[in-house]
């Protein structure tokens, strides 16, 4: 008897398991492409003088897959089937021509994994089509400021973004004069030119600003020696390194001739996210992303694949619509999303850049998160990190 009442029992638990599979299964399926560049210079891993690694980078594939996961949990509210659809290509020339393709079949929305310049192609490619582009990995300033493509959301943060967190952060501490070490390395020079820019703007100031040449040659050492490097004729508060590379900037800690902090490249670095920021239910985050990557740290563009997806898959819920105008209209327009930073995301209409706050993240911990208290805005605090409306050559909203 009590093995046929469990049996009884066990069957009626698992309907609503079976009629959820079902009604899942007949939901509309909208499919959200990953698209990503085989052989991407900027995943491979870093090395010092070619022999071990020093930091391991990878695709942010996984935080769109956490994201996926959380939108299966919601199908039934959404009525929609989100599912995620991996492309990979050979060069970045095929990016545009896969994007196309997978918009006449049928796809409208893209998470694009790919550097800045690809998007040059993308932006010409895709004018006027009915699709949402959201940039998760590339910061660069000119994507928002100069191609301005009003089918592009930028869920990875600008550099403005970070260089203005980090800059409302030692200004807060009362630090305001800066030593700067720049690399050769393209990035390390927009790298610069943003931090210079967040400097004035916070009304701080770069006491000199010295170029590097990574590497040991004892002929260089002038280039290449922290020592050598900040011997000034003045004090400064705070050492600022731009270095893609990763190598000179190990070498900066305890060797210049005056005690200072070092921000940027290493020691303090402003992030969109980090594997130890605990507030906002980041914790559960980390946990689901690290279970699922098979114990990878979720970092930044990670966070901005998971977000894009979350974007995507909470504009059905809260219109009740599947009309990819009706989302679009709503993503672009009065969404607000919640990132697990504590404050409410949204869209800036000028230039399409998600705002966020800015995570100023040591190795081990979260030493602080942006915009500091203290700096205001007349609309949005979130708007005091990256080109305000007034700031950028951007205006998709005129």
């Amino acid at each position: 008897m009590n093995r046929i009442a469990l049996a009884i029992l066990g069957f009626m638990a698992s309907l609503p398991l079976a009629r959820a599979q079902t009604t899942t299964a007949t939901l509309p399926r909208v499919p959200i492409a990953f698209v990503e560049l085989d052989g991407d210079a900027r995943y491979e891993p870093i090395r010092a003088y070619g022999r071990y690694v020093l930091k391991t980078r990878d695709h942010p594939y996984a935080g769109a897959q956490v994201g996926i996961d959380d939108a299966r949990a919601l199908s039934r509210a959404m009525g929609a089937d989100h599912q995620l659809e991996r492309v990979t290509v050979k060069s970045a020339d095929e990016i545009a021509g896969a994007i196309v393709k997978a918009n006449d079949g049928g796809t409208n929305y893209f998470l694009i994994d790919a550097p800045a310049d690809a998007f040059k192609a993308i932006a010409g490619a895709i004018k006027g089509r009915d699709l949402l582009l959201f940039n998760v990995s590339a910061p660069e300033d000119w994507l928002r400021r100069d191609l301005c493509a009003a089918e592009i959301v930028h869920a990875m943060p600008s550099r403005a973004q970070l260089m203005d967190g980090l800059a409302q952060f030692l200004v807060s501490k009362k630090w305001r004069d800066y030593l700067v070490f720049r690399g050769p390395r393209p990035e390390d020079i927009e790298t610069v030119a943003a931090f210079e820019r967040s400097a004035k703007k916070f009304g701080a100031r770069i006491v000199a600003t010295r170029d590097f040449t990574p590497g040991t040659d004892p002929r260089e050492r002038e280039k290449n020696n922290p020592a050598l490097l900040s011997a000034l004729n003045r004090d400064w508060d705070v050492t600022f390194v731009a270095d893609a590379d990763f190598d000179f900037t190990r070498e900066v800690s305890y060797r210049t001739v005056r005690p200072r902090p070092v921000v940027g490249a290493i020691d303090l670095e402003p992030v969109a996210w980090h594997w130890t920021w605990d507030h906002n239910g980041a914790p559960q985050v980390n946990t689901r992303f690290a279970r699922l990557s098979g114990g990878r740290h979720m970092d930044s563009p990670d966070f901005a694949a998971w977000m894009a997806v979350k974007m995507i898959a909470q504009s059905a819920l809260r219109t009740k619509s599947i009309d990819f105008r009706t989302r679009r209209d709503f993503i672009l327009g009065p969404g607000s999303f919640d990132g697990d930073k504590g404050e409410a995301m949204s869209v800036r209409p000028w230039d399409h850049q998600l705002r966020q706050g800015v995570l100023l993240a040591s190795p081990f911990s979260i030493v602080a998160n942006a915009p500091m208290e203290g700096f205001l805005h007349q609309r949005d605090v979130l708007d005091t990190l990256g080109d305000d409306e007034p700031e950028t050559p951007c205006h998709l909203n005129r």
